[in-house]
């Protein structure tokens, strides 16, 4: 994918150049460039698009069993947390929203529609990056039993193979209980 470059109005004072130019990087590139600006090694998989746990079941076999979910929830506060656990793991609502400092009625998952326009990840690619300063990652303590973990790279038609402990250096994220105990 290509960066998008949008430019503002043409002022014509100024001999016809932009009078602001903003470049913004798709999710995508940011969260690869976050890896390798972190001397981070990772492996890419290119794949048909999924957008749930049950067509990487079906497509993608062999990611279920070191795959690493990230669902995406907002806080009434303003927070958005990326929540990491594994492939087939459910969130323990009321965990999470102990960590959180809130009660469980204060927490609530994002709708694919509000992950795509505001944190830009497509669905079925989220990812444990928090790429704005009001996300916060956490992730499960049961994925630190894991070497590798597969997870989302911003597009659900790519998945990024990384270290878990290099992961975690680079996400910033804060390893927690999240899975439910069923």
């Amino acid at each position: 994918m290509e960066n998008i470059v949008t430019y503002s109005e043409l002022n014509s004072a100024k001999k016809g150049r932009p009078t602001k130019i903003r470049v913004e990087m798709k999710v995508y590139e940011q969260i690869l460039s976050l890896l390798d600006n972190h001397g981070v090694a990772y492996e890419r998989h290119e794949h048909e698009p999924v957008q749930t746990v049950a067509e990487v079941e079906a497509k993608l076999p062999f990611l279920l069993d070191k795959m690493l979910k990230t669902v995406a929830f907002r806080v009434k506060d303003g927070r958005l947390i990326l929540a990491g656990l594994r492939g087939h793991d459910r969130i323990d609502y009321r965990q999470l929203a102990a960590y959180c400092g809130v009660n469980r009625r204060a927490v609530a998952s994002m709708s694919p529609e509000a992950v795509e326009a505001e944190l830009g990840f497509e669905v079925g690619g989220v990812g444990p990056f928090a790429l704005q300063p009001n996300v916060h990652v956490l992730l499960d303590e049961q994925l630190a039993e894991m070497s590798t973990v597969y997870c989302g790279s911003g597009r659900n038609t790519a998945t990024l193979a990384i270290n878990f402990a290099d992961l975690l250096r680079v996400c910033g994220g804060e390893l927690v209980r999240l899975a439910r105990a069923d």
